[in-house]
This record gives C-alpha cells, sequence and structure tokens, in this order.
C-alpha cells in the first residue's frame, strides 16, 4: 500500500493542507486507527459499499452515519449532526473525519468551521465530483429553503486522500457528472485538455480508474487560482463559467439532472450568449459546443419552462442591481464577468439556445 503526496495547497485558513493519493483505502484511515479524539462522520451509502474495508480501521465508537442529499444540504440537518457529536462528548482538539461526496463535504465544511469557532478536520472524497474539483477551495454550500448555497463558510481539511477505487462503484451518470465539472476547468484554462478528456470519453465511462491523471490536471488548475484568491473575491469568480446557468437548471429540474451535467449545459448556453453577443467567434463556439454535447444532457427551453427558469436565475446569490452576474467566454481559456439585463433579449437568447 501506498501514499504519494501529490500537491500542498496554501491557504490564509491553516496556512498550507495536503492531497494524497493513495491506492488502497485503509492506506489512509490507518493513521488514525484507535485514537481517540478522531470522530468520523460517514456517507451511510458508503459505508454500506465499502463495510468491510472501512470496518478494519473505524473500530473507534466515536461515529455518525450521514444520509448526503440534497435534501439534507440544510441548515437544520447540520444541526442534527451537532447535536449527535455533542452527545459522542466531541472537545475542541476532536477531529473530524468526512468519508463521502460533496454533499458530506459540505456539511461537515461548515460544522467543523463554527462548532467551537473551528476544529479541524480531514477529506477522503468518494465521489467524482468531490476527488476532482470540491475537495480544496475551502468552501461550504448549504442551501436555504429553496435557495442553493446561500449559507457557507471556508474551511479546508488538513489532509485529503483521494482513492479512486471509490468511483468504481459510481453510475455513469455519476461519472458524467464529475466529467462536466472538470470540463469547465479544462476550459478555464484553454482546449488542449478538454479535447484530451473527450477523445477518452468512452474509456473513461468503462474505466473510472483511469480518470486519475485527469482528476489531477483539474485540482491543478484550481490549485492555482485558489490559492490567489481562496475566498472568492476576485479571479476565482470566473469558476462560476457554467454554474449561474446550471444551478437555476438543477433548481427548476429538481435537482433530477446531475450537477455536472447542468454545469455542462450552461458553459453551452453561457457560450451561446457570448456567441450571440459577439464576445465569442463562431468558430470558438462550434469547436466548444462539439466537445461539450458529449456531455450535454437532454433538456429543452421552452415557453411553459423558461419564466420558471429566468426566476431561478434571479434569485442567484452573484446577481448585482438586479442583474444577472454570470462568466462569459472570449475564447477557450479567456473568460470575463458580465452582468446582463432581465430583458426580452436574454429571454429570446435562452429559447433560441434550444431551437
Amino acid at each position: 500500500m501506498s501514499k504519494k503526496l501529490q500537491m500542498i495547497v496554501k491557504s490564509k485558513v491553516r496556512d498550507i493542507y495536503n492531497v494524497f493519493l493513495i491506492d488502497e483505502i485503509n492506506t489512509g484511515l490507518s493513521t488514525y486507527v484507535n485514537q481517540k479524539k478522531y470522530i468520523y462522520i460517514i456517507d451511510e451509502n458508503v459505508y454500506n459499499l465499502f463495510k468491510e474495508e472501512l470496518k478494519i480501521s473505524i473500530s473507534s465508537e466515536r461515529y455518525i452515519f450521514i444520509k448526503s442529499c440534497e435534501e439534507n444540504k440544510q441548515l437544520d440537518y447540520a444541526q442534527l449532526v451537532i447535536r449527535k457529536l455533542i452527545d459522542l462528548q466531541i472537545r475542541k482538539d476532536d477531529v473530524l473525519i468526512a468519508i463521502g461526496g460533496g454533499i458530506t463535504q459540505d456539511i461537515v465544511t461548515f460544522i467543523s468551521s463554527i462548532l467551537f469557532r473551528g476544529i479541524d478536520w480531514v477529506f477522503f472524497p468518494t465521489t467524482l465530483l468531490a476527488q476532482c474539483d470540491s475537495c480544496i477551495g475551502s468552501k461550504s454550500s448549504i442551501n436555504f429553503d429553496n435557495f442553493k448555497n446561500l449559507l457557507g463558510t471556508f474551511n479546508p481539511p488538513s489532509n485529503i486522500f483521494i482513492c479512486n477505487k471509490f468511483l468504481l462503484t459510481l453510475n455513469e451518470s455519476e461519472i458524467r457528472s464529475g466529467i462536466g465539472e472538470m470540463m469547465h476547468y479544462f476550459l478555464f484554462e484553454g482546449y488542449d485538455i478538454a479535447e484530451r478528456l473527450i477523445n477518452n470519453m468512452t474509456m473513461l465511462l468503462q474505466n473510472p480508474l483511469n480518470l486519475q491523471e485527469f482528476i489531477v490536471e483539474s485540482l491543478r488548475i484550481k490549485k492555482g487560482i485558489i490559492e490567489q484568491d481562496e475566498f472568492d473575491i476576485g479571479i476565482r469568480h470566473l469558476f462560476n463559467y457554467g454554474h449561474t446557468f446550471g444551478h437555476a437548471l438543477e433548481s427548476i429540474t429538481k435537482y433530477q439532472i446531475p450537477h455536472g451535467q447542468a454545469i455542462t449545459l450552461g458553459m453551452d448556453l453561457a457560450n451561446y450568449i457570448s456567441f450571440q453577443r459577439n464576445i465569442l467567434s463562431k468558430k470558438d463556439y462550434l469547436k466548444m459546443k462539439n466537445l461539450l454535447k458529449y456531455n450535454t444532457p437532454d433538456f429543452k427551453f421552452n415557453h411553459n419552462n423558461i419564466e420558471n427558469y429566468l426566476n431561478a436565475l434571479s434569485k442567484d446569490k452573484k446577481n448585482k442591481d438586479n442583474k444577472l452576474g454570470c462568466i462569459l467566454s472570449k475564447e477557450p481559456g479567456d473568460l470575463q464577468k458580465f452582468y446582463l439585463d432581465f430583458d426580452l433579449q436574454l429571454k429570446n437568447e435562452i429559447l433560441q439556445y434550444s431551437l
């Protein structure tokens, strides 16, 4: 069994934190065996899938199972988990070990940042989305009522352990969701890695173990920006590429479209609007569309859903002065923030996109 330090991320919250690649789940967990100061917070589904491996390391009685679903990424559910931690007599010097995907991460990041004004935590991301994107960057995002990601804090884990064996349990939809998130980083940087990913997509869907090189590339790109703008007040805004339009799509479909595929459509729509407004050339628009089509969900905007979609866009937290804050593309690797009017032009562009 091996543990390879893949990268060190600089942070204003904890100076640095580490990302390790491991070949077996217990390679990372063995560091924490039988140490009383650790409390495990585990996605119940992940535990059921990897019960035999996890049992070896998690001999402590200090653990909590959570149900990781969008409905539980709420303040009320975080409070429920905090009550369970108090029942386990958690202390300031305890460390939380989170095992799960992005929702598990959001819940634990949020709790670890507010409990005792901040405690340490460690993360084992189990989904492609979490491994290629959310595991670094410090953010938590908690939904409030019908508003997605309205609440949040910053508190990165001290160590992240990425094991690609977790990916073997994911279905194609979950893999495609992660691919969509990676694509937004690759098109943020340029075109070459995005093209290589799509050219190998059939092989990657058949054997997710081959995704590791793309996971590392995705984290490399993100690391370069979050070390400049950890608290998302400047250049990191460009990572919202595809997300403004994608989050609204998730909202009106009640999250039936996987996150990364909603983001894929969101990028394609952002590119279309960029093209229509003469920000992006037709050549570059079609070039990117030819890649994104392999991961774009089957969804059409029409007169029956356009008002709900515009309403969802109007609630985006990045909006300013009743204008839609979004990222448009000038070319692959050249993104820019714009504020668009909620007018007939925007409505028609969205409808025309689906024709």
